[in-house]
């Protein structure tokens, strides 16, 4: 069953619920009588999410999941977010690309954990793509669902699908817009993890403090170096390793690390 978790609050996000404990950040996507269907503040709370994450030093994962039954049905096509891209009016909203969010949250340092409690469609399967690990429920179905639209893929689809379960799966996927099953998406590689519906959320927070409770450099640049090797070679990708070997050596949580082994104690991380 399901722990009750004592949680501090993030404060003025729109159809997002966002709460942290012990390094942990749960995001919940909280539309949830349209299926958590990206409404235009949504989208603008995940970019804004990102972005104090990335800040936050007592941030340490992010575990990101929908209220309800849904995980999130791609775009809200009753409103604007379903057809074009709103802009607040300011020169950096106008100028900066539509979809840098993405790269974004591609890229964040911190790891992130999708809870796919339900359907991911569209954008929605596109988001659960963005985190780095997946652990779906037994009721979670994923559907590339853009070309029942006669839309080709957004939000990244094209270029992290592949990556993820390979080419060929990947076009079956996009190019038929066939429903993908909790069982199958952990066949191909979609999925990390198949829960039960009521232990999926439960653990993935698990597995998120497991994450947190590991010195935060070195896990931040872990992830790093992971994102760097699949788009280097084997020579580059060794020299930034020993690069960032040395900058995790002259860490306080280095020296910790190896005196909690030495006295046969968990250690105690600083984040420094």
């Amino acid at each position: 069953m399901p722990t009750t978790r004592n949680v501090f609050s993030y404060d003025g996000y729109e159809d997002i619920l966002v709460e942290k404990q012990d390094g942990v950040v749960l995001a919940t996507l909280n539309v949830p009588d349209k299926l958590n269907a990206m409404t235009i503040g949504m989208r603008q709370g995940i970019k804004r999410l990102i972005d104090e994450i990335g800040s936050d030093d007592e941030a340490r994962v992010l575990v990101l999941t929908g209220a309800g039954r849904a995980f999130c049905a791609g775009a809200d096509v009753s409103s604007s977010a379903g057809s074009a891209y709103v802009k607040d009016g300011t020169r950096p909203n106008i100028t900066e690309p539509r979809y840098r969010w993405v790269s974004d949250f591609v890229s964040l340092d911190k790891p992130t954990i999708a809870c796919v409690n339900g359907v991911a469609a569209g954008g929605g399967l596109a988001l659960a793509l963005m985190c780095d690990i997946r652990i779906a429920s037994e009721k979670a179905r994923f559907i590339s669902v853009f070309v029942r639209r006669a839309l080709t893929p957004d939000n990244g689809t094209s270029w992290l699908l592949p990556r993820l379960i390979g080419k060929s799966q990947a076009l079956k996927m996009i190019l038929t817009g066939d429903e993908v099953d909790a069982q199958e998406a952990y066949r191909i590689g979609l999925v990390d993890e198949i829960a039960p519906e009521d232990e999926a959320l439960e653990n993935a927070l698990t597995l998120a403090k497991r994450i947190a409770s590991n010195p935060p450099v070195t896990v931040e640049l872990s992830k790093r170096a992971v994102l760097k090797g699949l788009e280097s070679d084997i020579v580059r990708q060794a020299e930034y390793e020993e690069y960032i070997q040395r900058i995790v050596r002259d860490t306080e949580d280095f020296v910790e690390a190896n005196l909690a082994r030495q006295e046969n104690r968990s250690p105690k991380y600083k984040g420094i």
